[in-house]
């Protein structure tokens, strides 16, 4: 009985342990300013990253771009890597049959600074960096 009980109680320990939330659970946003239409308002391309126990994808929508890639979360302390997977169709080339990524190329990395996050580039194509404002992701929901 003694070791039903200890074989329960460790399952149950291990399965609240596996559903825990990761830090970095949650929803991140960067805008990214690409400069001034035609008319002068400023255009945005939206990159919305959404990270859980089984979840990583990155959806880029807005100005000519609507774009989902299936990625990798890969924590390491204060640091979070994204690496590339998949197109949201699951193919390893974009809807034009173009091949951007590799499998398992890091896009980018998350760093916790204090209370802020900053973004460090690597592989993810976007536009250039052309309006003010910071290069990084921001978190805006749990």
């Amino acid at each position: 009985m003694t070791r039903f009980l200890a074989a329960a109680l460790s399952t149950a320990l291990l399965s609240a342990t596996a559903f825990a939330a990761s830090p970095w659970d949650g929803i991140y946003l960067y805008e990214q300013p690409i400069g001034p239409g035609a008319g002068g308002p400023q255009l945005f391309v939206n990159h919305k990253l959404t990270i859980g126990p089984n979840t990583c994808r990155s959806d880029a929508e807005r100005y000519q771009t609507h774009e989902t890639i299936c990625c990798k979360a890969l924590p390491s302390g204060d640091k979070l890597d994204v690496v590339f997977v998949s197109h949201g169709d699951g193919r390893t080339v974009n809807v034009h049959g173009v091949k951007i990524y590799d499998p398992n190329q890091k896009l980018f990395t998350l760093m916790r600074k204090g209370s802020a996050i900053d973004t460090e580039w690597a592989g993810y194509s976007r536009n250039k960096h052309i309006g003010p404002g910071d290069e990084t992701f921001m978190k805006i929901k749990m």
